[in-house]
C-alpha cells in the first residue's frame, strides 16, 4: 500500500512539473528575449538563454512614453479597483441581507451582464462617451472598466458575505450599534480576503484591458500600457527585444501584487464556496 502510494505521488510530481513547464516556458522565452541583443533572436539554432544577456532592450523601452503609459495605467486601474470594489461591496451586501423580489431579480441581471462579452458593448459605451465629450480621457476608461468588473465584483462578494452569519450584525445591533458603524467595523474587516479577492481580480482585468483603451484613447498622452506597447510593432518589423522587456515590466506590477497578496487572493475565492 505505501509503495503504491509513494509510485502515485512520484507520477503527480511529474505531471504537475510537467504543466508547470508548459505554463512557464512561454514567460521563459519572454525573459529570455527582452535579455537578448538585436539579432539573436532570430539566430539558428534558436537558444533557451542569451550568451550574452543584455540590459540595453530595457533601457530603450523605458522612455518617456513608457513612463507616461504606466502612470495612465497606475490612475485607471487604481480608480476602477477602488469604485468598482467599494459599491461591488455594498451591493453585494443589499443582496445577501434584504431578502426582496426586486433585489433577486437585479442580482439575476447582474449575472446575466457577465454574459456579454467586452466587444458587444464597446460600441454603446463608445457613443455614450461621445455623446459625453469624454473621449480620450482616463475618465472614459474608468467608466468603462467600471462597467465590465462591476458585475463580477459583485458575484465575487455576494458569494463571500452570504457566509457571514447575520447574527453578527443581530448582536451589534443590540449593543447599539447602528447599520452604517456595523457594516464599516464588523463586516468590512471580516470580508477582508472577498475584498482582497475581488481587488486583485479588478486590477488585473482594467491593467491588461486593450480593447476599451485602443478605441478610447487616440493620443499617446492618454494611453496606457497595453496600448503603448503597440509602438514596437513598426510597418517594416517588430522590435522584438524592446517589446518583451516592456512586457516584463508590464507583468512585474501584477505579479509582485499576486504574491504578497496570493493567501488573501486564495482564501477570499474559496470562501463563498463552502457553508460552514
Amino acid at each position: 500500500m505505501t509503495a503504491r502510494f509513494n509510485l502515485q505521488r512520484v507520477l503527480l510530481t511529474v505531471l504537475l512539473l510537467f504543466v508547470a513547464a508548459i505554463v512557464l516556458l512561454p514567460f521563459f522565452w519572454m525573459i529570455s528575449v527582452s535579455l537578448k541583443p538585436a539579432t539573436e533572436p532570430f539566430s539558428i539554432p534558436a537558444k533557451l538563454w542569451p550568451d550574452a544577456p543584455t540590459f540595453a532592450n530595457y533601457i530603450t523601452a523605458f522612455r518617456p512614453e513608457f513612463r507616461t503609459y504606466f502612470v495612465n495605467s497606475m490612475i485607471v486601474s487604481g480608480a476602477t479597483v477602488a469604485i468598482t470594489v467599494t459599491f461591488g461591496t455594498l451591493a453585494a451586501y443589499c443582496f445577501t441581507r434584504f431578502q426582496l423580489n426586486v433585489l433577486s431579480l437585479i442580482l439575476g441581471l447582474v449575472v446575466l451582464a457577465q454574459m456579454f462579452p467586452h466587444a458587444a458593448i464597446i460600441i454603446p459605451i463608445y457613443k455614450m462617451m461621445k455623446n459625453a465629450g469624454l473621449l480620450n480621457t482616463r475618465l472614459s476608461l474608468i467608466i468603462a472598466y467600471v462597467t465590465v468588473t462591476l458585475p463580477v465584483a459583485i458575484w465575487m462578494m455576494h458569494g463571500f458575505l452570504a457566509k457571514l452569519p447575520i447574527t453578527l450584525e443581530e448582536a451589534a445591533a443590540v449593543d447599539g450599534a447602528g447599520p452604517l458603524r456595523t457594516f464599516f467595523d464588523i463586516i468590512v474587516p471580516l470580508s477582508r480576503p472577498g475584498i482582497v479577492a475581488t481587488s486583485v481580480y479588478v486590477l488585473i482585468v482594467t491593467w491588461q484591458e486593450f480593447l476599451f483603451a485602443l478605441s478610447f484613447t487616440s493620443t499617446k498622452e492618454m494611453r496606457t500600457l497595453p496600448v503603448g506597447m503597440n509602438d514596437f510593432i513598426g510597418q517594416y518589423g517588430i522590435r522584438y527585444g524592446e517589446l518583451m522587456a516592456s512586457s516584463v515590466m508590464v507583468s512585474l506590477p501584477i505579479v509582485l501584487v499576486f504574491f504578497i497578496l496570493q493567501r488573501q487572493f486564495v482564501a477570499g475565492l474559496t470562501a463563498g464556496a463552502v457553508k460552514g
